[in-house]
Order: C-alpha cells, then sequence, then structure tokens
C-alpha cells in the first residue's frame, strides 16, 4: 500500500482526494488552518522549509499531493503578494525536500487551466501556448517552472492543469457555489448579482476530479489536463439552478464581477489522461449541482 501526503489537507478538493483513494493509500494530512479531519493529520505551512524538508524526510511518502495554496483569482486581486508567496515557495519546497533527501517520491502538483489564458483554439489540448491573464493562473504556472526545472534533479513530477470543478463544500469565491448560495438566500422575486452570463465554461464534478487524480499516482510523468470536454454557458447554469429552487428570481449584472479579457469560451481537452489511463467524467454538471442543492 502506497504511503501518500496530501498538503492542504483542509480544503475543498482535499477531503474528496482522501476518499478517493483511502482504500488504495495510507493517507496523512498536512493543513495549515486546522480542521478536523477523518485520517491522520499535522500542522504543515508549505512556505517554511525546514518544516516541509523534516515532514517529508520522516513521513517516508511514495506520493506527494501538492494542494496547498491560494486557489482563487477572486481572492489574488486582493491578496497579491501572499498569492505569489504561498503558491510559488510552496511547491519550491516540496521540490527542494525531495530532491535535497534523494527521495524517489512522486509529486502531483495540481496546477490550472486558467495558466492557458485566452485559447488560441478550441478545446486546449497541453500543447495550447499558455498566457496566464491574473496573479493566481500566473502564480500557478511558475510553480510549474519550478517543478519542472527539478525534474533534472531527479525529481517524479506530474502535473495536473485542472479545469473548473465543483460540489459540495466549495466556498462561494466560485461560481457555481455562489449562485447556488444567492439563490437559495434569495427571497421570492427577489434580485441576486452576476457577472457576465454569456460565457461558456468547462466544469466537472470534483468527484470525477479527484478519480483522475487517483490516476495520476501511477502515468507516465508528465502534464495532464483534466476536464470534462464540454463547455456550457453561465446563464445556462443559472436557470438551473433558479429552477431547481422553485422560486422566482432575477439576475442583475453586477460591473464589480465581470472581468476584463475573458474569453467567451474556454473548453479542454483531456485526450491526453483518457489515452493513458482510461479516465473519463461520469456526471455532468446538472446532476452536480442537483445534489449541491440537495441536503441528504
Amino acid at each position: 500500500m502506497k504511503r501518500v501526503l496530501i498538503t492542504g489537507a483542509e480544503g475543498f478538493v482535499a477531503k474528496y482526494l482522501y476518499e478517493e483513494i483511502k482504500d488504495l493509500c495510507e493517507v496523512r494530512g498536512g493543513f495549515f488552518i486546522k480542521k478536523e479531519l477523518p485520517y491522520e493529520s499535522f500542522y504543515l505551512d508549505v512556505t517554511d522549509h525546514s518544516s516541509v524538508k523534516v515532514a517529508v524526510r520522516d513521513g517516508g511518502y511514495d506520493a506527494i499531493y501538492h494542494l496547498a495554496g491560494q486557489s482563487s483569482a477572486k481572492t489574488a486581486k486582493t491578496n497579491f503578494f501572499d498569492t505569489y508567496r504561498i503558491n510559488v515557495l510552496g511547491a519550491l519546497n516540496i521540490a527542494e525536500a525531495v530532491t535535497s533527501l534523494s527521495l524517489k517520491t512522486r509529486v502531483i502538483f495540481i496546477s490550472t487551466s486558467d495558466v492557458y489564458g485566452v485559447p488560441m483554439y478550441l478545446p486546449v489540448d497541453e500543447k495550447h501556448p499558455v498566457s496566464p491573464l491574473n496573479a493566481y493562473s500566473h502564480s500557478k504556472l511558475l510553480s510549474e517552472e519550478i517543478l519542472r526545472s527539478y525534474a533534472g534533479k531527479g525529481l517524479d513530477i506530474v502535473i495536473a492543469r485542472s479545469f473548473n470543478h465543483t460540489g459540495r463544500g466549495q466556498t462561494s469565491n466560485f461560481f457555481i457555489p455562489s449562485m447556488v448560495e444567492q439563490v437559495l438566500n434569495a427571497e421570492n422575486g427577489g434580485t441576486i448579482y452576476t457577472g457576465d452570463l454569456s460565457v461558456k465554461r468547462d466544469f466537472s464534478d470534483v468527484r470525477d476530479i479527484v478519480r483522475a487524480y487517483r490516476e495520476l499516482l501511477n502515468v507516465k510523468s508528465g502534464l495532464y489536463n483534466v476536464s470534462s470536454g464540454k463547455s456550457v454557458m453561465l446563464k445556462e447554469i443559472l436557470d438551473y439552478i433558479i429552477r431547481l429552487s422553485g422560486k422566482e428570481v432575477h439576475p442583475q449584472t453586477n460591473g464589480e464581477l465581470l472581468r476584463k479579457g475573458e474569453p467567451s469560451e474556454f473548453v479542454g481537452s483531456s485526450e491526453l489522461l483518457r489515452n493513458a489511463v482510461g479516465w473519463m467524467p461520469k456526471r455532468n454538471i446538472f446532476e452536480t449541482i442537483e445534489w449541491m442543492m440537495n441536503d441528504d
């Protein structure tokens, strides 16, 4: 049984990843914000080089899922410095710890499709040029470049460029949970506030995403997109949320939520991952929304 560390264990995706791999791996979690977890965990500040090195040295891990970081482009606008500090330094410390100790530990780095920027063609594959549009995506790209540079020092690195994904427990910094929260809290006949609903995006269920992450334990080292391969207009998603709520709700555009330079459509290709391990999403985004809006 492989021994695995999940950094950012208090985060949205980590709990689903644990559930996905717990029967295959002995899992430990490193958290920064204290949270009760159903498995062995410990405090870990990934920006602290010595702490990371000790954790990696003493853990005897076969693989590290590096999820810790600042994960919101919205937050990055007001927390510019910490976005770079946490994301870039965290990746550097993981890479340096593993290679300086001459370990064979596989590092699985969860990056973002945002590094591609405005697409030159669709669907976006791993060969697409990168052109990050904000501090968050730029910090992720810098982290990727650092990790790839350590491959020359023997680091076994797998990079997952994940497209949008959602599910229960995701914060309202992201579109779908924000719309669910606003609609459920709105009075019948009330107003909610949105950005541009005409754009189309590629959304996956977090449970499908972590199935892909499980497969990354065994793929050839390298870069893999993780996406549904389908785009849906945001207005269609919001209309569905409103319909499920049974309310009459009136969306109103808020200029502060509009993003300049955002592409009208963004959809990814996961053909490389599918060919490697046969992974495909099992759920569509409307099934995911139903799950998010039900309490059972």
